[in-house]
């Protein structure tokens, strides 16, 4: 018996199947796709050791490495920035030539402040700054907030 043949005489099956196992592959993909962007999942890197320490004490300590460090306008984007950040990260960790302190470059930043924005809408509308100023760099004076300056610091505490 051919593969024609078998499909022709169990087509219902064979759709019921490969339906089942779109499934099964979608959901294995999402709940990777979440447990990847979790605090214990970027902490377990020992490049990444001194943030999620820090990280583990902060105000912000409830909300997942995502909140902050990945794009929130669409989920295209996110899914390639996702990939992209993933692979350079997991360069840096083979190679072992992280900084002893990670800093973030100029997309970074940007990236994180507009996080910040998308969170604290609210509480923006009652910020003022200073004539010239701008609202749309939070790390200017909130640097500390999520990983503190030190490893025994975990951020300022604003609870």
């Amino acid at each position: 018996m051919c593969i024609k043949d078998l499909l022709e005489k169990h087509t219902l099956k064979c759709l019921a199947g490969g339906f089942i196992v779109g499934v099964l592959a979608v959901g294995a993909g999402m709940g990777f796709l979440h447990a990847s962007g979790t605090k214990t999942f970027c902490g377990q890197c020992h490049s990444m050791k001194h943030e999620a320490a820090t990280f583990a004490m902060s105000s912000h300590r409830e909300q997942d490495c995502v909140e902050c460090h990945l794009p929130h306008d669409n989920t295209a984007h996110y899914l390639f920035e996702k990939g992209r950040t993933g692979i350079v990260d997991m360069y840096h960790e083979i190679m072992r030539d992280y900084p002893e302190r990670i800093k973030l470059d100029a997309s970074a930043r940007k990236m994180v402040s507009e996080n910040c924005l998308r969170c604290h809408e609210a509480t923006m509308s009652y910020v003022n700054t200073a004539p010239g100023g701008t609202q749309d760099d939070c790390l200017k004076c909130h640097s500390r907030i999520a990983h503190g300056s030190n490893h025994l610091e975990g951020g300022i505490k604003v609870e």
